[in-house]
């Protein structure tokens, strides 16, 4: 017979389930369980991905993605700028001055990273001059020693715009008759700025040439160039093809030096969590057996008359697969719209019950990914559908004589 029978009879079966209430419960707790597993895997890989994207654009938006040094002042900077620009992926290739300091302010004393930049190379590459929370990135003038600090390291030093901090750096230390003092200078705060990572508590910024002072390396020397790339994640891939065509006369570092353990604990708990929601599949592609296992007792009788009509095996097989398969289409279906009308309002949703999992004033961040919703939804079915091959094989052995001998 041809499949357009065994689809026309798996679909009739599926339709004329009223008659056996028992079954039809464990099927509509199959649906259903597809359907949410699906919808919440959709939801939480958006979210997670959103949260990604914000630590991708924010966080490595301000640190250097690639930088390109070496042990003592550059030559040519500028030259090198200009050939490390037309490398593939670079879209920006400025000069920097990064020192390890002690920020001071009265009582209060914290760690940070401080970068000397050029603010008008910076502006239109770095994440930090489109996040102030106040000041402006104009404001950063050479030898004004004026400093932007992250929200969290302004909030622990207890100070605003317009208060003085004392910067002790290690790099330009001098020796003295009482050892050996760090450099240090006082800058006047003129910005903070707030990416919502965890940069905000350990950053700084300030202009160039007052790096250069306060490093003691001299006016208008740089032992850094830093990169600017289209896709941060591509800095390893950049950074190994620099090492290998510098072939040593400069050394190359990439972000994952200082942030590769954190974006790995983002991508394990995105694929732990995207596991633990599917076992809601497999719980349900579990029910959908338990289902098609009394559907197969219930119409052992009907299965018989049909094998001695000329159904063969493999059509049975196909009544009982299309049966199953016709409820997890059926969940997929609901799960998969769920789960983009969810994810497209989430942010409304939580705040209209209350809810934030950021601080307030920070809406949760959302990228519905549609090559992954398109994995969820594959993977779904092809759960489900080898879930229905055992009963609808056991359906297929079923033997004529011995199912009709008491009827």
């Amino acid at each position: 017979m041809s499949p357009s029978v065994s689809l026309f009879i798996g679909l009739r079966y599926w339709r004329s389930r009223k008659d056996t209430q028992f079954v039809s419960f464990i099927t509509f707790f199959s649906v259903a369980g597809i359907a949410l597993g699906v919808a919440a895997l959709i939801v939480v890989s958006a979210v997670m991905n959103g949260l990604e994207g914000r630590l991708k654009t924010r966080l490595l938006g301000a640190v250097p993605q690639v930088v390109v040094s070496a042990d003592a002042p550059l030559n040519k900077p500028t030259l090198l700028a200009n050939q490390l620009a037309q490398e593939p992926h670079v879209i920006g290739a400025v000069p920097l001055i990064s020192t390890e300091a002690m920020i001071q302010s009265g009582q209060e004393l914290a760690g940070a990273q401080v970068l000397g930049v050029d603010p008008l190379l910076e502006a239109p590459l770095s994440a930090v001059s489109r996040h102030l929370r106040t000041g402006s990135w104009d404001t950063l003038q050479g030898g004004e020693y004026q400093i932007f600090l992250g929200s969290q390291l302004a909030n622990r030093l207890g100070v605003m715009v317009g208060d003085k901090v004392r910067v002790l750096s290690a790099t330009g230390a001098v020796y003295t008759p009482v050892g050996r003092l760090p450099s240090q200078r006082n800058f006047t705060v003129s910005g903070v700025f707030e990416l919502g990572a965890e940069v905000d508590a350990s950053l700084a910024y300030i202009h160039i040439d007052d790096a250069s002072k306060l490093t003691r390396m001299g006016k208008h020397k740089v032992q850094s160039i830093r990169l600017y790339l289209d896709d941060a994640f591509a800095a390893p891939l950049v950074a190994a093809d620099l090492a290998a065509k510098l072939d040593g006369s400069y050394r190359v570092d990439d972000w994952r030096s200082q942030y590769g353990q954190l974006f790995g604990a983002v991508k394990m708990e995105k694929n732990m969590m995207a596991m633990l929601l599917a076992l809601i599949i497999a719980i349900a592609a579990f029910n959908v057996v338990s289902a098609l296992v009394m559907m197969v007792t219930d119409k052992t009788s009907d299965i018989a008359i049909l094998k001695t009509m000329g159904l063969g095996p493999m059509a049975v097989m196909g009544v009982f697969s299309v049966q199953g398969m016709t409820s997890t289409v059926l969940g997929v279906a609901i799960g998969t719209l769920a789960g983009l009308l969810l994810a497209f309002n989430l942010q409304p949703l939580m705040a209209a019950l209350g809810i934030w999992l950021l601080p307030p004033g920070q809406p949760l961040p959302v990228i519905l990914n549609y090559g992954q919703i398109g994995l969820i939804v594959a993977g779904a079915l092809l759960l489900s559908y080898l879930a229905t091959l055992y009963p609808a094989w056991r359906a297929s052995l079923i033997k004529p004589a011995e199912a009709l001998r008491y009827e």
